[in-house]
């Protein structure tokens, strides 16, 4: 009997769910960090000045990640450093629950930026290796679940928050089950064997520069949602729980964005999907800055969360298809890229709110996202098939 050329092969959907459960915990990792700050912040009297630094431990970790994280898969495979980052995320997010100095904290954030860092670069590349087998766009469905697992994890960290637990015991329930996961379900992903001798970190040039250079001005326009949203909303005078809402619906909409991604590929072509919803983005932006008002904020921040939703999958998977270079290298350039960004946006957006407006700093926003629009001519190297 000839099998359904429609139908994957079990082994390969076994595969799927394991790496799409990887995508899913990076999420969930992020999330419970992000959701417990304040009251790690309280745990230690820490004031804001002194917690902006300590917080600067988590991009510490991550840049060095950036820059080591394509020597580390190419030497040892993507499947072993799945896993093993996975379990050094878990005992490293469960430190930060035990650390009582803000120096030890520090320390203990950049051991888990460096070790998601390094997820974040292997389960892409696992991500890419499988969407090769398949011949068709799956690249933004592991991205969907990154999304969800995000939200999971935020509303996890809240209930949690809310019923008193305390940080170190919600942090080793999650670390459990990364360690659990990592154990188990890590059986199920592609073997990829390592080469030595791979480059610790190779600088983009020719069109992996291009996709960088779009992930850099993606990740500035991001910020200018998730770290700016509630800031323009309240300007607006929105109560708390309306200004609250924009992140959400931010989230929301790219997890949806997120969820049609491989159709819109298989049916438009990476090019045009990133181009066209792109531009939606950068519009939605200038009718928030053109009417100033809640319902126009409201419908810029949707029109983001849909026209950045498939930028960053693409951007993996289209540096991973990089000639000349490994799919884990190509991908650690441009995703080092891409974290400058985010570093660098809230510094050039406050800059900007500063000297002008919150208002001008979406402005400049909208520029970027029209870039992102314009860069998207970079991801014509995408191909699921030959």
């Amino acid at each position: 009997m000839t099998q359904n050329p429609s139908v994957p092969d079990p082994t390969l959907l076994l595969t799927r769910v394991a790496v799409s459960s990887f995508f899913m915990l990076h999420g969930f990792f992020v999330a419970t960090w992000i959701s417990r700050i304040p009251a790690e912040a309280e745990r230690l009297h820490l004031s804001a000045a002194v917690l902006g630094l300590v917080l600067l431990g988590n991009t510490t970790g991550a840049l060095l990640a950036g820059l080591t994280s394509g020597g580390i898969v190419g030497s040892l495979g993507s499947r072993r450093v799945v896993r093993g980052a996975a379990i050094l995320s878990s005992l490293a997010l469960v430190s930060l629950g035990l650390m009582a100095q803000p120096s030890a904290l520090f320390v203990g954030l950049a051991v888990f930026g460096f070790s998601v860092g390094n997820l974040n670069i292997a389960m892409n590349a696992q991500a890419a290796a499988l969407e090769a087998r398949y011949g068709k766009p799956i690249f933004s469905s592991f991205h969907a679940l990154w999304s969800l697992g995000a939200l999971l994890g935020a509303l996890a960290g809240s209930g949690l928050a809310g019923l008193g637990l305390v940080p170190l015991g919600h942090f080793a329930m999650v670390g459990l089950l990364g360690i659990a996961l990592a154990w188990q379900i890590g059986q199920r992903l592609l073997a990829s064997s390592g080469t030595p001798g791979r480059a610790v970190f190779v600088l983009p040039r020719g069109s992996l520069l291009m996709i960088g250079l779009m992930g850099f001005c993606a990740a500035i326009s991001d910020s200018s949602i998730s770290g700016w949203s509630g800031v323009y909303l309240r300007s607006l005078h929105a109560p708390e729980s309306v200004a609250a809402l924009g992140f959400a619906v931010y989230q929301s909409v790219m997890l949806l964005g997120r969820s049609g991604g491989d159709w819109l590929v298989g049916r438009f072509g990476a090019v045009a999907t990133v181009r066209y919803s792109a531009l939606l983005g950068g519009l939605g932006l200038v009718l928030a800055v053109a009417t100033g008002t809640l319902w126009g904020i409201f419908v810029g921040i949707a029109c983001m969360g849909w026209g950045l939703a498939n930028t960053f999958p693409l951007m993996f998977a289209s540096a991973a298809r990089t000639e000349g270079m490994s799919p884990a290298s190509a991908m650690a350039s441009a995703s080092t890229m891409s974290t400058l960004g985010g570093l660098s946006g809230p510094v050039l957006l406050g800059a900007v709110a500063e000297l002008a407006t919150v208002r001008a700093s979406y402005a400049v926003a909208a520029l970027l996202t029209f870039a992102v629009s314009y860069l998207a001519v970079a991801l014509a190297n995408y191909r699921t098939r030959g």
